[in-house]
């Protein structure tokens, strides 16, 4: 087993934190409806918050995990034209889409930052049960689309390096 780099090490580390409080919130959310069924089965009572807790936690879900799922190469991948390629050829390929992918990402977290701010400026809230500030559930989406930036830029750099050199690699398999 190869040691990591510090800064790859941290940013596991980082990604491993954010996915396990994505995976907490599932739980809760999870708990959280089973409470509200049980709530109106038995007893007619609504639990009015659990829709909207919900609604925003599969938000901070999505976005919490994502960076952590692609450092596991867990997003999904038309590996059909891949498997049938060399090793090398493919991890070039595999480069050209993460590439497209951390434009994509730069731009969610980039124009994420700008609108979190602005509502954050502004003082705009959700109009809901809660009246929660929207700015506080835009938040986690410059947070992880920057994770996914960086772990996308990671992978890049292993893969053109795979993909020249020949340098041996996780992705490359």
């Amino acid at each position: 087993m190869e040691k990591k780099r510090p800064f790859i090490f941290l940013l596991d580390r980082l990604n491993a934190v954010m996915a396990w409080i994505a995976a907490l919130m599932v739980i809760f959310m999870m708990f959280a409806i089973s409470y509200a069924v049980v709530a109106r089965y038995f007893w007619g009572q609504s639990v009015p918050w659990v829709i909207e807790v919900s609604s925003y936690l599969m938000l901070y879900i999505t976005f919490l995990g994502t960076a952590w799922l692609l450092s596991q190469n867990g997003h999904v991948e038309v590996d059909l034209v891949l498997n049938n390629l060399k090793p090398r050829t493919a991890a070039g390929f595999r480069a050209v889409t993460s590439i497209a992918g951390a434009l994509v990402s730069l731009v969610l977290a980039w124009q994420g930052a700008v609108v979190t701010i602005d509502y954050f400026q502004r003082d705009v809230t959700v109009m809901g049960i809660l009246n929660t500030p929207e700015w506080m559930l835009l938040g986690v989406i410059p947070l992880g689309g920057f994770l996914l930036f960086i772990v996308f830029f990671v992978r890049i750099w292993t893969l053109v390096r795979f993909a020249i050199a020949g340098e041996k690699n996780s992705e490359s398999d």
